[in-house]
């Protein structure tokens, strides 16, 4: 704005014959610094010289655009403002913009910004993007609010607190899950949840725990891969997610397809991921990412996924309202949601869905086909379609389109 002060000390029109020589010469200088400082400020297709020199000797830092935090989701409209900028076109190749380009899906639980896998923090906060020696990133919420602390001894005296002990003792898969099983479980890792995070039932899984499920009605890998193929016509060439993918038996046949442009994993048990990794590398599999993350924060851009399937997994959510509401909210309009869960082997009218909600009320979760039809709606889904077959069910939906 300063651009388009009139500089102090210039002669008027009517009294430029009266100024004196000292005065027409500090208001020569005064013009040449105004054009200088424009010429580093305004646009270059603007100006009738551009002024290299001057605009690389200062160091601009980068702009980013503005973060609704609110909605996780950086607006279409700020990140054009942005690349407008005439400060931005100096500095553009650092800034956002282009890890945004890069990444496209990818967000920070902590600040809601795009990242990028390649780096090692958010550029907005700070937060850790923690790439684990087995292979996976790490972007749950608690591994990515561990900032990088700038001295060491400030670093040993956090690891060596009680506080730090009893929390790294309570994560530990083996000890949650016999308080789970104990009754004493922590606040949001149920017996359900944690069960799966341990070594032994991760590598039981895909030798006979999963194919047990056909007793209740489950149509086994192949039979739900075909079904979800067809459900998924609309994603062809576009990014699909497995979530809660377990041993990675459906993500591993979606990147072999070779019909995805980008086939993510994501699972919250760290030796499922390591399932998945030593899996894809024994069958030689398309290359896939690889994620740990929290159902309840899914560390994807608003509306950047195109299709999600999640088998068998609805019933070892903590909380299953939350996760359905996440992956509403990742899905672009018109994105669809193919699901597999258990449900009760009584009749639908005997279960109260009130008492079913919470992740304390019993060690499995199960369903009714109109509890689960009450949840998709909840979310935002449509088009909600639930199949029944025998004790287990199907679930087909879709995010609404926009409406313009």
């Amino acid at each position: 704005r300063c651009c388009y002060l009139p500089p102090p000390c210039l002669p008027s029109s009517s009294s430029s014959s009266a100024s004196s020589p000292s005065c027409r010469s500090t208001s020569r200088t005064m013009m040449y610094a105004y054009l200088l400082l424009a010429s580093c400020i305004l646009p270059a297709q603007s100006m009738a010289f551009a002024p290299s020199a001057v605009s690389s000797s200062l160091a601009i830092p980068a702009l980013r655009p503005t973060v609704n935090h609110r909605s996780r989701f950086v607006s279409s409209s700020s990140l054009a403002a942005a690349r407008r900028s005439p400060i931005l076109m100096m500095a553009t190749e650092t800034s956002t913009e282009s890890v945004a380009e890069s990444t496209g899906v990818y967000a920070c639980t902590q600040c809601s910004s795009p990242i990028s896998l390649e780096e090692s923090e958010c550029r907005n906060c700070g937060a850790a993007i923690k790439r684990e020696e087995v292979g996976y990133v790490d972007l749950t919420p608690e591994s990515m609010k561990k900032r990088k602390v700038s001295t060491s001894s400030s670093s040993s005296s956090d690891e060596s607190s009680p506080v730090q002990t009893l929390r790294q003792l309570a994560n530990n898969p083996l000890v949650s899950a016999f308080l789970a099983g104990a009754g004493a479980q922590m606040d949001g890792q149920p017996l359900r949840q944690e069960l799966f995070r341990t070594p032994v039932v991760s590598w039981l899984y895909e030798r006979g725990w999963r194919a047990g499920f056909a007793s209740a009605g489950f149509p086994g890998i192949e039979k739900e891969y075909e079904l979800v193929m067809d459900f998924f016509q609309e994603a062809r060439n576009k990014t699909v997610v497995d979530l809660s993918c377990g041993s990675g038996l459906m993500v591993r046949r979606l990147a072999k397809s070779r019909a995805y442009s980008k086939v993510i994993a994501v699972d919250y048990s760290e030796n499922m991921l390591g399932e998945v990794i030593q899996r894809k590398k024994e069958e030689n599999c398309p290359d896939f990412d690889i994620i740990r993350a929290d159902v309840a924060s899914l560390p994807f851009v608003d509306g950047s996924l195109d299709a999600i399937h999640s088998g068998a997994a609805l019933h070892c959510w903590p909380y299953v309202q939350d996760g359905l509401k996440e992956v509403h909210r990742v899905l672009k309009p018109g994105g669809r949601f193919f699901a597999s869960t258990f449900l009760w082997g009584v009749p639908d009218e005997v279960i109260s869905l009130q008492a079913n909600l919470g992740p304390r009320q019993r060690q499995y979760r199960f369903f009714s086909v109109e509890e689960l039809e009450w949840l998709m709606r909840g979310a935002g889904f449509k088009d909600v379609n639930v199949e029944r077959r025998d004790r287990c069910a199907l679930i087909r939906c879709r995010k609404e389109e926009a409406t313009v």
